[in-house]
């Protein structure tokens, strides 16, 4: 069996040789610089594992003996899933990891943002020394919205209430029954954008929540609101969020994520003092990162031994005649 790591991931010698019992391994410790080279890393592959680089219809179509994708996260909306298909890959991700480091995450930039942390370190690395420049604000008795109810929304809600927050929640599955259980109001989504003082979102990218919040609906929010997305950066209009940002017509945003990613370093979102960006890292602890790295090895050894599991595309499944156990 030919397996390639595409890209770097988290792989210690443990789950290195959990690998090698499989098969050939080859693995690149950088991101590839255009498709061309990362076809010419995958072309001979039967298995890859690939996380954030993604995977377009023409890389499937170059590699004629791939047999599954194991993606080294949970998001899969970098992978032609429909190309994938029709030529029989399995594409198997990481379903259940990294919910407590991603809303952990979501908090220190709300922190961040309100108590100016950031502006601080860097003015006194600087030698100045004026508290005076830096008046924040406190979570207490704020409004939290939260957009989405997964695995990440409910530990979100679960910190909010430690810092007792007011919880507004959007999410497709409400009901009188879960409210109470959670502690919350489930709302619309105007009704939150405007009631909310930290708007923060814990949604999949999909056809629906592409641009879910623009222009519109910046504009319903408080001019006081801070907007934070650790999730994924094109359920933002971020031309909508830097024009409002450059207006003030919010008080700022913590992004991990954006709608091209690496963030271009002539982006506008650079020049912003209201603003704290990082390079999408809000699961990277290194307890998510070795249960992501466990999760894959194992998808890739229930796919060898025929019974394979956390698999997004089950068509792939179904013609095969295979059995998941996902």
């Amino acid at each position: 069996m030919k397996i390639v790591i595409s890209e770097p991931i988290y792989l210690t010698e443990k789950y290195k040789s959990r690998l090698k019992a499989l098969g050939d391994i080859d693995t690149y410790d950088s991101m590839p610089a255009s498709e061309d080279e990362f076809i010419k890393r995958i072309k001979d592959a039967e298995i890859v594992i690939a996380g954030r680089y993604g995977f377009t219809g023409e890389s499937i179509r170059k590699a004629p003996g791939l047999r599954m994708i194991a993606l080294w996260q949970t998001g899969y909306d970098n992978v032609d899933l429909k190309a994938a298909t029709g030529q029989g890959i399995v594409v198997s991700n990481v379903p259940d990891y990294a919910f407590d480091s991603v809303a952990e995450y979501a908090f220190a930039l709300m922190l961040n943002l309100l108590r100016k942390v950031d502006k601080a370190d860097k003015e006194l690395h600087r030698g100045m020394f004026d508290w005076r420049r830096y008046m924040g604000s406190e979570l207490l008795n704020k409004t939290i919205g939260v957009l989405g109810l997964g695995d990440i929304g409910n530990r979100v809600v679960q910190i909010a209430h430690g810092f007792n927050m007011n919880v507004l929640a959007v999410t497709a599955h409400p009901s009188p029954e879960r409210a109470k259980a959670l502690g919350l109001e489930f709302v619309d989504l105007d009704t939150l954008l405007a009631r909310s003082d930290i708007v923060t979102l814990h949604l999949p990218l999909t056809s629906k929540t592409e641009h879910m919040i623009g222009a519109r609906e910046i504009a319903r929010m408080k001019p006081t609101a801070i907007l934070i997305n650790t999730a994924r950066g094109k359920i933002v209009d971020e031309r909508a969020l830097i024009s409002a940002l450059k207006e003030k017509r919010i008080a700022g945003a913590g992004l991990d994520v954006f709608e091209t990613e690496p963030l271009p370093m002539d982006s506008p979102l650079m020049e912003l003092d209201n603003v704290v960006l990082t390079p999408h890292i809000a699961f990277l602890t290194r307890e998510s990162v070795d249960d992501c790295t466990r999760v894959t090895v194992e998808n890739v050894e229930m796919f060898i031994r025929g019974r394979p599991q956390n698999v997004v595309n089950r068509a792939v499944i179904a013609e095969r005649g295979q059995e998941s156990v996902a």
